[in-house]
């Protein structure tokens, strides 16, 4: 019996052909190709030892971290990137010269973002979050495995390296400061090599794929560009992918999706699956620092990589990226690329009106792109040194370098635009700079007028200097200041005159002027300083001499040991020690007999330099103080016996008969003690002391007169007096008493006159003494004198003016506050509280009944560049009466406006009466500078003709879209 076929048989008995073979061999070998990455390899694998896997097969782990950049890589796995608000062009190019120069690290704070917090609690939080165990165990989890030797081998030296290495450190703003800037006295090989150390540990960790390691690419970028070309496709990625990493992790791991270009969402969308990890985008803040860092090493790259550049330069014509983004490519592409090749720059200083206009930060940012081109490309790194030091050669104005319409900003609107444009002329040493810079001194907004008195002193010109000069005799106290910071390239000569001025402000800009010079000439002028009423000018000549040579810096501290008051002593004593490693047995609380022969002892003792001393001391200078010094001690004794001691006592009597006895040079420390006393003094301190000594005095007895005859004589002796000399603060104090009960016309007039030229507090008192008399023609002396000299604060004390009920008082006080630079005048000062009448200002005088205040207050509004007022001045130019009509062009002439020389110009093209095109012309030449008028004006021609050569110059220059100069201000 035949049994049956097993089944497998059965199925194979047929016999199978090649090509049946062929097929299924090829099905089999596809699908385990398939099979493999699909992770089938798993089950094949999964009873082999982990030990012998091969090496490619491996997860793939980032490299270990080394146990002294754990604290730093913690610190820097955050996104903590800030704008610098004290970021400056000028700051951040002077400070990279200077340490490229000495090849040390620049300080971290000099850039345009930072990295780091300052807030305490910030880093007490990071501190103990940084020495957590589980931080720890996270951090182990990036060493790399090893076979079992060298885990052996570690392990045997694990105990070695944790005794010798630092431990885990917290790290903050200042920490990371510290790191990268040493703070104790170096040499320039050994703050080279220091430097070179911390870049080697930044660029060590930016090999890490991480949050951490970006951060490490970005300060590598910024503190060392000319190392760093290998950070370029790091900071490529994060401004251009925008890397998205999980916070939840230690090491900040990448996330590998892709994201979309310029987004500032985070990776997670909503709808996606909440149990899948939060993956977050870099900050657009670290972005923009990447963006930063990124320019800086393109500008210091030998070959700049054409990919990269054209990269940034299409990301600028993209229409969809942020203001903020595009403000950083400005700024960034300006230091290797041209202003005129950057893409939407020329577009972004375009001026248009207010409704077409860009915003102010990108119009700024353009403005300063130009500026930081400038300094990179023509900037010289002796730009503030004195002008006798050897300068390289200076890099000739290129117009094709620039956007075409750069120069209508010097007429916009907004005031550091302008600032901005005066500076980048002098810094590209553009032919009419100095023109530029001379009509920036008239300008309406007065900070504009300070940067450029600063800005000639840039330019270094003999004409500058002699503006300069000028400046320094102005009332406003900034522009003095400003005075001082122009006159310091010019040396110590110079300043000379501001270290007496009446302005502490003032002074102590001199002081900061001429530390920048170590000379004798400036440690002589630093030396009277020292003395100073004002703290901060003593403390500051001391910071000012930090880097003076010994041989200068010494003998000016020693003096301000024995002369300054205690801060002073202190701040001296902690750098001589610095100096010479000893202060000897001087002691800041000591009296000062004590600290002089301290001095002296020490200077003898310890060899110090004594060139420059042993002159101080020949010349009798210690000696003459000493003098003046007791003297005013006994002057002082004697005058509060004074005041103090009634008039029968023989103190009384005694100290009288001494003051009376002083020399006249002695007068001015009488006067002092009489100006720093606040009580009521004895009359006869004025009607008997002080006219002994001084028979000016004696006319301020004329004016308790009861006869009005008498009162003016005393008043025109004041007057005659003052036309040679300013009158005292102790005499005009005393006047300002005497007035504050006359009723004469005439006497109040004379006054006025005699304090009109002074500007200090006492004259100024009086000044608002009288413009709270009853009279009205007294109110308005006040407000000529307020108007004369024009300073912000005087316009509050007129406001309340403009209520008066007498219009004379009120058009006075509207021409006064017109001249004082305070645009809170516009609209006035606001009540806080409700049911009040509205507070009095200009625009609320535009309403007023009468012609002539509604006028004046167009032509105030109109210097102080509000809209409405110059728009309003413009249509009252074109009134049907002709007095009209002159009075608003006379105005616009004296405005200092520049928007008004088109209306002008099309006016005298118009204008067919004589007397109205004369002012037309005239007030254009005030507006236009004289290198920019008409090169065929002259005066001699017909003013028809004039009003010809002017429209055709119009036309010609300044009708185009790009470059239209006078667009306003």
């Amino acid at each position: 019996m035949n049994s049956a076929p097993p089944r497998g048989h059965r199925l194979h008995s047929k016999p199978v052909s090649l090509k049946q073979f062929t097929s299924s061999l090829f099905l089999t070998g596809f699908l385990i190709c398939c099979a493999l990455p699909a992770g089938c390899q798993k089950s094949l694998l999964q009873n082999v030892p982990q030990a012998q896997l091969p090496v490619a097969l491996k997860e793939k782990v980032s490299p270990s971290i080394p146990e002294d950049l754990k604290g730093l890589q913690v610190y820097l796995s955050k996104d903590l990137w800030s704008r610098n608000d004290h970021w400056s062009a000028f700051q951040e190019w002077k400070t990279l010269q200077s340490h490229a120069a000495t090849k040390s690290t620049p300080p971290l704070d000099i850039h345009r973002w930072v990295f780091g917090t300052l807030k305490p609690d910030d880093i007490s939080s990071e501190a103990i979050k940084s020495e957590t165990p589980s931080d720890s165990a996270k951090a182990s989890e990036l060493v790399d495995s090893k076979d079992s030797t060298e885990a052996t081998a570690s392990t045997t030296d694990k105990r070695t390296v944790e005794t010798q290495s630092p431990k885990t450190e917290s790290w903050s703003f200042n920490s990371l400061q510290e790191f990268f800037i040493r703070s104790d006295s170096l040499s320039a090989e050994s703050d080279s090599r220091h430097s070179s150390d911390k870049i080697a540990r930044l660029k060590q960790l930016s090999k890490h794929d991480s949050l951490a390691g970006w951060n490490a690419a970005i300060l590598w970028a910024i503190l060392s560009p000319e190392t760093a070309s290998a950070t370029i496709p790091i900071l490529e990625k994060l401004v251009f992918d925008l890397p998205a990493f999980d916070p939840s992790k230690k090491n900040n791991a990448p996330a590998r999706q892709p994201l979309e270009l310029f987004s500032l969402e985070d990776s997670q969308k909503p709808g996606q699956d909440k149990s899948k990890p939060q993956l977050k985008q870099v900050s657009p803040a670290m972005k923009h620092a990447a963006i930063n860092g990124l320019s800086l090493v393109l500008a210091h790259a030998d070959a700049i990589p054409l990919a990269t550049k054209n990269k940034l330069t299409q990301a600028l014509q993209r229409p969809d990226i942020s203001i903020e983004i595009r403000i950083e490519l400005y700024c960034g592409l300006a230091r290797f690329m041209s202003p005129a090749n950057i893409p939407t720059l020329e577009q972004s200083l375009e001026v248009g009106n207010h409704k077409t206009r860009l915003p102010k930060t990108l119009r700024r940012s353009a403005m300063d792109a130009c500026l930081i081109h400038g300094l990179w490309f023509y900037g010289d790194p002796n730009l503030l040194a004195n002008t006798t030091a050897p300068q390289k050669e200076i890099r000739k104005f290129d117009s094709a370098v620039w956007p075409t319409n750069i120069m209508q900003v010097r007429w916009d609107s907004d005031s550091q635009m302008r600032t901005n444009f005066g500076y980048w002329t002098v810094l590209v040493h553009h032919p009419d700079a100095e023109a530029i810079l001379i009509s920036q001194l008239k300008d309406a907004d007065i900070l504009v007028q300070n940067k450029a008195i600063e800005h000639l002193g840039t330019l270094g010109t003999e004409t500058a200097l002699q503006l300069l000069q000028e400046q320094v005799k102005r009332p406003q106290e900034s522009s003095r200041i400003s005075a001082a910071i122009g006159l310091t390239p010019w040396g110590p000569h110079y300043l000379a005159p501001l270290t007496k001025d009446s302005s502490a402000s003032v002074r102590l800009a001199a002081a900061n002027g001429l530390g920048s010079t170590a000379s004798p000439e400036a440690a002589l002028l630093l030396r009277s300083l020292l003395n100073d009423r004002s703290t901060h000018v003593q403390t500051s000549v001391i910071d000012s001499i930090s880097q003076w040579p010994d041989e200068l810096a010494i003998p000016l501290l020693l003096e301000a040991i024995q002369e300054g008051v205690y801060k002073t002593r202190r701040k001296s004593i902690i750098q001589l020690t610095n100096r010479t490693g000893t202060s000897g047995s001087i002691s800041i609380e000591a009296s000062k007999a004590e600290r002089i022969a301290a001095v002296r002892e020490l200077v003898q003792s310890h060899n110090l330099p004594a060139g420059f001393w042993n002159q101080l001391l020949q010349s009798g200078m210690q000696k003459t103080k000493e003098v003046n010094q007791s003297r005013v001690a006994e002057i002082q004794a004697y005058f509060q016996d004074l005041i103090n001691q009634p008039r029968e006592s023989t103190q009384y009597q005694h100290a009288f008969r001494e003051l009376a006895n002083i020399p006249p040079h002695e007068l001015g420390i009488l006067e002092k003690l009489i100006l720093k006393t606040s009580i009521e003094l004895p009359n006869e301190i004025y009607t008997e002391l002080l006219p002994e000594l001084d028979p000016d005095y004696a006319a301020l007895n004329q004016l308790t007169s009861l006869h009005v005859t008498d009162r003016r004589q005393g008043a025109q002796q004041l007057l005659l007096k003052s036309q040679n000399v300013s009158l005292s603060p102790v005499f005009v104090k005393r006047l300002r008493k005497l007035m504050s009960n006359e009723q004469d016309r005439l006497v109040w007039r004379i006054v006025m006159s005699a304090i009109s030229k002074d500007n200090y507090d006492e004259s100024a008192q009086l000044a608002l003494l009288a413009i709270n008399h009853n009279w009205s023609d007294i109110r308005i002396l006040g407000c000529e004198y307020f108007g004369s000299h024009g300073l912000p604060q005087y316009a509050l004390w007129l406001l309340p003016l403009l209520n008066d009920k007498n219009e004379s008082v009120q058009i006075a006080a509207i021409k006064a506050i017109g001249h004082c630079h305070n645009p809170i005048a516009i609209s006035g000062i606001q009540n806080e509280t409700q049911n009040q009448t509205p507070a009095p200002s200009l625009r609320s005088k535009l309403t007023h009944s009468n012609q002539r205040v509604r006028f004046e207050a167009v032509a105030a509004l109109s210097r102080l560049g509000d809209v409405e007022g110059m728009q309003e001045l413009v249509r009252l130019s074109i009134d049907t009466r002709n007095s009209i009509r002159i009075d608003a062009v006379r105005e616009m002439g004296q405005s200092g406006q520049t928007r008004f020389v088109e209306p002008l110009i099309q006016m005298a093209w118009t204008e067919r009466n004589l007397t109205p095109l004369k002012e037309i012309l005239n007030s254009l030449d005030k507006l236009v500078p004289a290198s920019e008028r008409p090169a065929d004006l002259n005066a001699q021609i017909k003013h028809s003709e004039q009003a010809k050569i002017w429209m055709n110059w119009w036309q010609t220059h300044h009708s185009g879209p790009s470059t239209r100069l006078f667009t306003g201000r």
